[in-house]
């Protein structure tokens, strides 16, 4: 692993380790985000590093926009986690007077962290001359596949929020993407914990349900316990009330055959006229 602060603490040797880095990173996706981050920072704090447009070893270009274009890109092709959502948190709230000046890195910001659906067409975005997708860098080609599965990843989250159920031909239709990704995405993402959900092939539905922690399930025990009890207790409050019905209706059958008069099975009096 890299220690991004150790290398730009120090002033002096930053030109130095600036270079170094720079070349190193492009190999390490989990750890580019950040190290980029340090790079931009170091860049605004000592802009007489480098001057724009600079080329150093190996092609590589270190100005604040390719850093910067280098440091959303990285963050957009690293898999969803907690400190993916803390850095793009991070560019909006203190670095977003730079975005505003760059519309594409901020349009993308948005949509990675919104909860609507987004294109998952990467030519959409327009990144295809930035630095990660050229094929001067290394792995290029599976920076721009990394690329289209956040994009189809994070629609798929969107989903979950919003179906408990769906058909997996109607996930391909709002992804635009083929059903065999869908389901391969889908796949992956239950692996490793970014979704919980299951595929029922033969019918093609996708059930989507929610991970819940200890207090959670056992409120849902709670309000079901309390619904049986409620259903119990109507339950036994209609039979209590036939019960008593059928107390009134019976003596009310009595008292009419104490007074020698016809009684029907419903128990109404029929009273019968006699003959003169």
């Amino acid at each position: 692993q890299i220690s991004c602060i150790f290398f730009f603490n120090d002033t002096a040797t930053t030109e130095i380790y600036t270079e170094q880095i720079v070349g190193s990173v492009r190999c390490v996706q989990e750890t580019g985000a950040e190290c980029y981050k340090e790079i931009y920072d170091t860049l605004v704090r000592n802009p007489e590093v480098f001057k724009d447009n600079q080329t150093i070893e190996f092609g590589f270009k270190v100005d604040q926009k390719t850093i910067l274009e280098n440091y959303v890109l990285f963050l957009a092709i690293t898999t969803h986690s907690k400190e993916q959502l803390a850095h793009l948190h991070d560019l909006k709230t203190n670095y977003i007077q730079t975005l505003e000046r760059h519309p594409k890195l901020l349009r993308l910001v948005n949509d990675l962290l919104s909860n609507e659906l987004i294109s998952t067409k990467p030519a959409d975005f327009g990144f295809d001359t930035v630095e990660i997708f050229l094929k001067t860098v290394h792995h290029y080609e599976q920076h721009q596949k990394d690329f289209r599965r956040q994009l189809v990843q994070h629609n798929i989250r969107v989903l979950e929020k919003y179906y408990r159920k769906i058909y997996v031909a109607r996930v391909s239709e709002l992804l635009n993407v083929p059903k065999e990704e869908v389901e391969v995405e889908i796949c992956e993402m239950i692996n490793i914990g970014l979704i919980f959900a299951k595929i029922d092939r033969v019918s093609g539905i996708i059930s989507f349900r929610k991970l819940q922690n200890e207090n959670e399930r056992l409120n849902e025990w709670i309000f079901d316990v309390n619904k049986l009890l409620d259903i119990v207790d109507k339950t036994c409050n209609l039979i209590s009330r036939d019960n008593e019905m059928l107390k009134v209706c019976l003596l009310y059958t009595s008292d009419a055959a104490d007074d020698l008069l016809c009684v029907d099975l419903g128990g109404r009096r029929i009273i019968k006229k006699k003959n003169t």
